[in-house]
């Protein structure tokens, strides 16, 4: 009964270990400034799979565009204490702040509080679409 025992506790450490294996870690602090700064930013929302582009800028100024009605909205990006990306559109209190994970596709789910609310599809140098 004793080995029984000792087999089941190794085969959960076992499978605890390869999931944990499968779940990527969240971009640091630098891989996220690297990541945005100075690009723009090709994002898909994953609530209604609308598409838009995102310029950051430098000094911390983030321009969107959604593809399908051409609204943009101004906003400021920032990356808080916990290392996760955060913009504050402007006109609102709050901001929106979101733990980046690069996929093996090339791609990055933005999660805010567990739930995935944008992928980033694609990013480019530079300000490309003149936002």
């Amino acid at each position: 009964m004793r080995s029984l025992g000792v087999c089941a506790t190794a085969l959960l450490m076992l499978f605890s270990s390869a999931v944990s294996a499968d779940v990527p870690d969240p971009l640091d602090r630098q891989e996220i400034i690297d990541l945005v700064r100075g690009k723009t930013v090709e994002c898909r929302k994953e609530k209604d799979q609308a598409l838009c582009s995102n310029y950051f800028t430098s000094k911390g100024v983030v321009t969107r565009i959604m593809h399908a009605d051409g609204k943009r909205k101004v906003g400021r990006w920032f990356l808080d204490d916990q290392a996760r990306l955060c913009i504050l559109w402007d006109g609102k209190i709050k901001p929106l702040c979101f733990t980046v994970f690069e996929q093996a596709d090339s791609s990055y789910k933005l999660i805010k509080k567990g739930k995935h609310i944008t992928t980033i599809t694609g990013v480019e140098d530079g300000n490309t679409k003149n936002l």
